[in-house]
């Protein structure tokens, strides 16, 4: 027994030894490790050091137990509190009139074009329809509609992905191609919604750093795009270009001398060719005078303009015979004019590429379907063909109906001369004659007042609408009004029917006690 104890102790003794002799070795060399460490980088020493206390803290930290402070309620209680929690509603209450405007909005039931169908009424009849923004009338093309719905057979009803993955077909490139030619500019591309072409575009190019100069009266897009820019914004008063120069020339003074990262920003002038609150039209030629002058670049919304100002239908840069690639970024739709969908910016092919790899519109939202893009470039095409017959027709339209609007008494009509979107509303000395009870008028009484007009006029057929807006969220709050549409599709005993309608309707109401 003892031999056996004694050889064990023998054969264990080495064993300790090298254990012995291995940590020394290893002690020694981290301790030269840590000298040399120290002499060569001491800063690299501490940051080692830091990382092992942090090891260390976060092992040894108390760790966070979830059933610690659980709180134990019996059924009742659990009933009670259910009881007494009430959730906040999503969207505030509707008021009174909010109430009463949504009880006598007008459905159309059936396709849109120059006569419709309501979904409400007591009879059946088609009536003439002057709401709807089919300037041209393409809405009533049979041709069109034919073409479009046997493309449904090749691509089907839509993409179903965005331009970037799997949706870009080969007819979005023949129609960015073809809007690019139509205008003059360099490239073009496709959004899928219009409202979301503004939305990404401005901010695409313009950020927190940047300085953006915008007319108050642009439509509600193009405030929520300067919006979700972030970049420093100066309102100048509607069309006014003295207003508009001396901001630039204020802007441009802080700028001197300013060093940083931000010493240059980028400098954008933003507004509308034909805008939707006024009927207004952009006076081009100075705003491209001030952009050299005063080094900025514009971003102009041609919405409401494309296919409806200038000798081809091609917008503002048409309309004043300007190069459209005095205009940095143009920003049309083809859901107003064209009668389809979608929207697009010209540019130059770099910032057209830049949009999208950066447009949130375009990498985010499926492509648009094939139908709506044929129906597109149909419309576009034929506008070309012929441009005399639709742009003739409907101006010869706008002008008659102008021209009778205007002898209506009692009656304000608003915009300029060219354009088919008209604004009427009643003249302040026919408000002051019809409140007999004394009193000043609010914007709800006036709103009620063009809701009952629009009830009179749809009584002799004539459907029109109140111009509705986001009240709270408008940067410059238009004057109430009712919204006219003229379509080069109305014909001229149409038009006399509308006018006719419009002044029965403003006798009516104005002889009413208020």
């Amino acid at each position: 027994m003892d031999s056996v104890t004694s050889a064990t102790f023998v054969a264990e003794e080495p064993s300790h030894g090298l254990v012995r002799k291995a940590w020394d070795v290893t002690f020694r060399m981290g301790l030269r490790y840590i000298k040399n460490s120290y002499k060569d980088d001491p800063f690299r020493t501490f940051l080692e050091v830091c990382l092992i206390g942090f090891i260390v803290w976060y092992i040894t930290k108390q760790k966070y137990n979830i059933g610690t402070n659980e709180i134990v309620l019996s059924e009742k209680e659990i009933d009670e509190l259910v009881d007494e929690w009430k959730p906040e509603p999503l969207v505030p209450a509707l008021t009174e009139f909010e109430r009463e405007a949504l009880e006598k909005a007008v459905m159309i039931d059936g396709p849109n074009g120059t006569k419709v169908r309501l979904a409400s009424g007591t009879n059946n009849k088609p009536v003439l329809n002057f709401a709807s923004y089919n300037f041209l009338g393409f809405l009533d093309s049979p041709e069109l509609g034919k073409h479009a719905v046997e493309s449904l057979r090749k691509y089907g009803v839509g993409s179903c992905g965005p331009p970037g993955f799997y949706g870009t077909l080969d007819v979005h490139m023949e129609l960015e191609k073809q809007i690019a030619a139509f205008i003059g500019h360099s490239s073009a591309i496709l959004y899928s919604q219009a409202f979301t072409t503004t939305l990404s575009v401005i901010p695409c190019f313009s950020k927190r750093s940047d300085i953006i100069v915008a007319d108050e009266g642009v439509n509600f897009a193009v405030q929520k795009a300067i919006y979700l820019s972030r970049s420093k914004v100066y309102w100048y008063k509607h069309n006014d270009m003295a207003d508009l120069e001396r901001i630039l020339k204020d802007v441009n003074k802080q700028l001197v001398g300013r060093r940083g990262k931000n010493a240059l920003p980028r400098k954008f002038i933003v507004t509308e060719g034909l805008f939707q609150n006024t009927g207004d039209i952009t006076p081009l030629v100075d705003l491209v005078e001030l952009k050299h002058r005063y080094k900025y670049r514009i971003i102009l919304d041609e919405s409401y303009s494309f296919g409806v100002l200038g000798k081809r239908g091609a917008g503002l840069t048409d309309h004043f015979n300007i190069d459209p690639h005095e205009v940095d970024l143009l920003i049309g739709a083809l859901c107003y004019a064209v009668g389809a969908s979608g929207g697009f910016c010209c540019a130059d092919k770099d910032l057209v590429e830049h949009q999208r790899l950066s447009g949130l519109g375009y990498c985010f939202s499926a492509s648009m379907p094939g139908i709506l893009t044929i129906a597109a470039a149909d419309a576009i095409q034929a506008l070309e063909v012929d441009p005399d017959n639709y742009l003739g027709t409907m101006r010869e339209n706008t002008t008659l109906l102008r021209t009778l609007l205007k002898r209506i008494p009692g009656l304000q009509v608003d915009g300029v001369a060219e354009s088919p979107l008209i604004h009427i509303r009643l003249s302040p000395e026919t408000l002051v004659r019809m409140k007999r009870s004394g009193g000043t008028w609010t914007k709800t009484d006036i709103d009620r007042v063009l809701i009952e007009l629009s009830e009179e006029a749809l009584k002799d057929g004539v459907l029109l609408m109140r111009a509705t807006y986001v009240d709270e969220h408008e940067r410059l709050l238009p004057n109430s009004s009712i919204r006219i549409c003229v379509s080069s599709a109305h014909t001229r005993k149409e038009i006399e029917k509308c006018a006719h309608a419009i002044k029965s309707a403003v006798s009516r109401i104005t002889s009413k006690k208020r």
